[in-house]
Parts: structure tokens; C-alpha cells; sequence
């Protein structure tokens, strides 16, 4: 199941490139159902694999992953280790799915916060220099949400790019919602690109 990153839904385009390209250091199996895609020098046969965009040197940062079982990481195996630990998490809305009353409108699956905060600190604490690419891409790139159950949320009280702060209503029963997941930075733990406002993932305030 795609977790990190999850494009099910692409420009036609895409079906018409070769089975193996590369954009910005990702490589990409490209190849749909049904729908045969000769190589550039047609030498592979046709490939009918789903796309796969798989970090180089991890097995598990991309959509899905190249692992042979769960104990098989890359050569960035700290990152690899925080990608596959991101991809176990066991509470997710996928792509056009509802769940616990909420519908991802996204083109890629969506995590519980908790998930993805967890997966932000492992991607900090990681030694490999990739790590700070994964994040970039997955948190700012990407710029997806995650989901908690909380009390509702009334406004953002504190802003910067993403909401830093949550104004909730204590008053009322608490309900899964979307919230902003922070920008990341390869700088010191939950701060933004500038190093001026830390940034981590909104806590519950009223």
C-alpha cells in the first residue's frame, strides 16, 4: 500500500515514457495495465508494473517499496527504516476514501498525525544525508495533512506558511479533522527553513 508518496492519479503523459527515467534523483518504473511500453534502446520486454517512485539507495522511501521482506533495507538504511516504519502506520485514509467521517480529497494517502509526526522525528534523528531530501520532499513538497481526533477546531491562532497554533472548542465533542503538518527543516528539531519559529505539529490549545 503507497504511503510516503502515492500518484495514482497522473497526467497522461506519463504513459508514454519509457519503463525507467529519473526525475531529480527518483527512479521511476513506469508501465500500466493492459498498456505495453517499450524501453528506449528495446532491449527489456514491456512492463506491465504499476509506476513506482522509489528513493535511490532506500527500498522503502517512494510510492510502495522494493523490499523483498520487512528486515530489507537500502544503503541509507536509517531513512530507509524511518520510510518503512511510516509506511506500517496503521490508521490511514487513502486517495478518494472516507474514513472516520472524513473524505481525503488528495491523490495520495493521507496518515494519522501521530504517523507522521513520528516519522518526522526518525527522519531528524537519522544520520544519513539523504534524510533531509526525504523530508523536504514529504512535508514540504508534498504539503499533505494528517488527521487526529481533537476538539473542533474554531481558527489557527499562530501561522507561519502552515498553523503552528489551533484555537479549539473544549465546549464540544472532541472529532477527527484535518490538520497542517509542519514544514521541514534539516536544521534543529521542528524548526522552520529560517531557524526563527519552531515548528512542530500543532498541539491542542483553546
Amino acid at each position: 500500500m503507497l504511503r510516503v508518496f502515492d500518484f495514482i492519479h497522473l497526467p497522461i503523459y506519463f504513459l508514454f515514457l519509457p519503463n525507467f527515467f529519473f526525475i531529480h534523483g527518483w527512479v521511476i518504473e513506469t508501465g500500466f495495465p493492459g498498456i505495453e511500453v517499450p524501453d528506449s534502446n528495446d532491449l527489456r520486454e514491456s512492463t506491465r508494473r504499476p509506476l513506482n517512485l522509489i528513493f535511490p539507495g532506500t527500498k522503502w522511501c517512494g510510492s510502495g517499496n522494493i523490499a523483498t521482506d520487512y528486515d530489507d533495507l537500502g544503503r541509507f538504511a536509517e531513512t530507509d527504516a524511518c520510510c518503512r516504519e511510516h509506511d506500517y502506520c496503521d490508521d490511514i485514509i487513502e486517495a478518494m476514501m472516507t474514513k472516520h467521517n472524513l473524505t481525503n480529497p488528495s491523490i495520495y494517502t493521507r496518515l494519522h498525525c501521530s504517523c507522521d509526526e513520528k516519522f518526522y522525528d526518525c527522519l531528524q534523528r537519522s544520520g544519513d544525508k539523504i534524510a533531509s531530501k526525504i523530508g523536504f520532499l514529504y512535508f514540504n513538497v508534498l504539503d499533505t495533512k494528517c488527521f487526529r481526533e481533537d476538539y473542533p477546531i474554531v481558527n489557527c491562532k499562530r501561522y507561519a506558511k502552515r498553523c503552528l497554533e489551533y484555537e479549539l472548542d473544549e465546549s464540544q465533542t472532541k472529532r477527527y479533522q484535518w490538520f497542517d503538518v509542519p514544514l521541514y527543516a534539516k536544521t534543529t528539531m521542528f524548526h522552520d527553513i529560517n531557524d526563527v519559529n519552531p515548528i512542530g505539529f500543532a498541539r491542542s490549545h483553546n
